[in-house]
């Protein structure tokens, strides 16, 4: 939450003093204004979906290794290096999902409750259904994290162990623990 409260901060710091600056140096006219407009509007979203998605795999991080705070979200750093468009598909397809669970909710719900005159009628299970409906994609967003962890965790742990086998070839000849070690490791399956 400090992360995600922190990158807002940030996007909007760098968002203020870059139209002040423009407007500062004359450059804002009404067709400048809407370029640093759509790239603000641009940067602000690259920046609240990347700290997005470090939250949640930091979630699932602090979960599957039983560590927590800034370890967690290093380590989800660490995981997403390199794969930032292919978290950025996950995460888009649950947002989208999410968000459109939230409109229901509002359309049906809150609209719904200020037009009638009783409050507790069958509404209230409707309300319910749609509460389910967003616990269940909460649920699947986690899943998809987790599985997304796995398989970063098995591709970093088999290109450590790759790394570990030619830094013990590079030095085999030196040291004759080096070559114990090389020996065993060649007798795992």
């Amino acid at each position: 939450m400090i992360l995600m409260i922190s990158a807002n901060a940030t996007c909007f710091c760098i968002l203020f003093f870059g139209f002040n600056c423009a407007d500062g140096l004359g450059l804002v006219n009404p067709k400048t204004l809407l370029v640093f407009s759509a790239t603000g509007a641009v940067l602000y979203s690259i920046v609240l979906a990347n700290s997005l998605i470090i939250c949640n795999l930091a979630l699932i991080v602090s979960g599957m290794e039983n560590s927590s705070g800034y370890t967690a979200i290093l380590k989800a750093c660490v995981l997403i290096r390199g794969r930032t468009a292919t978290t950025l598909s996950l995460a888009l397809h649950v947002n989208l999902a999410l968000a459109a669970i939230e409109a229901l909710f509002q359309y049906r719900i809150v609209r719904a409750l200020h037009l009638s005159e009783s409050p507790f009628s069958s509404i209230v299970f409707e309300g319910i259904f749609i509460a389910n409906l967003y616990a269940i994609l909460l649920i699947l967003d986690t899943i998809i994290g987790c599985i997304f962890y796995r398989s970063c965790k098995s591709t970093t742990s088999s290109i450590e162990f790759e790394a570990e086998q030619i830094y013990q070839i590079e030095f085999e000849g030196k040291d004759a623990n080096v070559i114990s070690k090389w020996k065993t490791l060649e007798t795992l399956p």
